[in-house]
């Protein structure tokens, strides 16, 4: 199970970042988009749910040197956001939370349910579960590196 990017522990040697942009990640480009289906907890229609798939993550001055999921992204900025609006319409930012922040999330088109990253990107069996695979993986949003506040990441 991936932690989010803000409950992450800052410790260790070299571990502190050399900017003060600490709350930052750096996602790689290119940046795709993947699209499955997953069955909606609330009313159980087929609804299309969208990933986030950046090269790499940059976090904390440390790559993880290898293509990941990217989910939860807090106040993602509007390049992306724009991006995904015609692709990725169930991929829209929800209403701020208990944290006051707003995250990218997937919605059902048909009943307008949240569809839980816990179950997209966590649990075994989910679409989005583990590493993107090898080859294609569906149309590239951003062709240039981007910085997101915050957001969970498969590690």
């Amino acid at each position: 199970m991936s932690t989010p990017h803000s409950l992450k522990k800052n410790s260790g040697q070299g571990a502190a970042p050399k900017t003060g942009d600490a709350a930052s990640l750096h996602l790689v480009a290119p940046i795709h988009m993947r699209t499955s289906t997953a069955s909606c907890w609330k009313c159980h229609a087929l609804t299309q749910v969208h990933a986030v798939v950046a090269a790499d993550v940059v976090d904390l001055g440390e790559s993880g040197e290898s293509r990941t999921y990217v989910y939860g992204i807090a106040n993602p900025p509007t390049e992306l956001t724009d991006a995904l609006l015609l692709l990725a319409p169930n991929l829209r930012v929800d209403l701020p939370g208990d944290d006051g922040v707003s995250r990218l999330t997937n919605h059902c088109p048909h009943c307008g349910a949240l569809q839980s990253d816990v179950y997209l990107f966590s649990e075994p069996g989910g679409p989005f579960f583990g590493r993107p695979p090898e080859g294609h993986l569906g149309a590239v949003i951003l062709e240039h590196d981007v910085q997101v506040d915050d957001a969970s990441y498969s590690t």
